[in-house]
């Protein structure tokens, strides 16, 4: 079915449904986030003194292989739920550009990519 043959009410289908897992994304990484981020603090202030905190911020590498490891230290979990909510805007993103490609939306596909790589090369030139 082209673009030009979709009706107003399945086109407006299409977006509703788009904009649910455009949300449904969004609330998913923030709630996500701040449960690991508090998990981390109650471990922090339970073991209170027990801690040392690192002297600077562990690499997004590190701390991936820290919880594969099955490492939940609370400073892990912390930076875990930092490192999640800092990818969240990506996979919106790309996630809006996935619905955008299924409502056969050229040019907010390619404006969503344009958006996804910005934010790519922010990252990148954050992290050099």
């Amino acid at each position: 079915m082209s673009a030009e043959t979709l009706t107003p009410e399945h086109k407006s289908d299409i977006d509703r449904v788009v904009e649910h897992w455009v949300g449904r994304v969004l609330r998913t990484g923030v709630w996500s986030s701040a449960g690991l981020m508090i998990v981390g603090l109650l471990l922090a202030w339970f073991s209170a003194g027990s801690i040392q905190p690192p002297s600077e911020n562990p690499a997004p590498g590190q701390v991936l292989r820290n919880m594969l490891s099955g490492s939940f230290d609370p400073v892990t979990l912390i930076f875990a739920g930092l490192l999640l909510l800092m990818l969240t805007p990506f996979v919106r993103v790309l996630t809006a550009a996935v619905g955008f490609a299924a409502e056969k939306d050229t040019p907010f596909v390619i404006v969503a990519l344009v958006v996804f790589a910005m934010l790519l090369a922010e990252l990148l030139f954050s992290l050099r």
